[in-house]
């Protein structure tokens, strides 16, 4: 946490702004409202446009703030404005085999499970599988 610096922060701020402008990735601080408490994020990285609109949702709420409510009630705010204002057709979010609270966060805000796709992404020095839930524009 040392290199959270406000240069660090304000560099960060212009990243993000940035990957918004040319519609790369939007990320979208969590905070409580009664006391303006960082809580977490959540994001939508474009994987396509063109024909397509489909997106991935990310998400991480600060572990001292688990099992709070507050990550269902980010992703599920957050999916109305990917949908309604970034005007994405299709969100995917991507999630280890292992993580049942990710699952049962997903399924809260009404996506459905799509598939398995194995070898997907390489962590830990490995090709790992991952669950591909999915929620659409009109299916919602």
């Amino acid at each position: 946490m040392s290199d959270c610096t406000s240069v660090w922060f304000g560099q960060l701020v212009d990243t993000h702004q940035s990957l918004a402008h040319e519609d790369r990735a939007h990320v979208f601080g969590i905070f409580r409202l009664e006391d303006g408490i960082h809580l977490g994020m959540v994001d939508f990285s474009t994987l396509a446009r063109d024909g397509f609109h489909w997106g991935r949702v990310g998400y991480t709420i600060h572990n001292q703030h688990w099992q709070n409510g507050y990550g269902t009630e980010a992703v599920d705010l957050a999916m109305r404005i990917a949908f309604d204002d970034l005007n994405f057709q299709r969100i995917e979010a991507h999630i280890n085999l292992d993580n049942e609270a990710s699952v049962r966060l997903v399924e809260r805000v009404g996506m459905s499970y799509e598939c398995t796709r194995e070898e997907f992404i390489f962590e830990n020095d490995e090709w790992v599988d991952h669950l591909v839930y999915v929620k659409t524009k009109h299916r919602r």
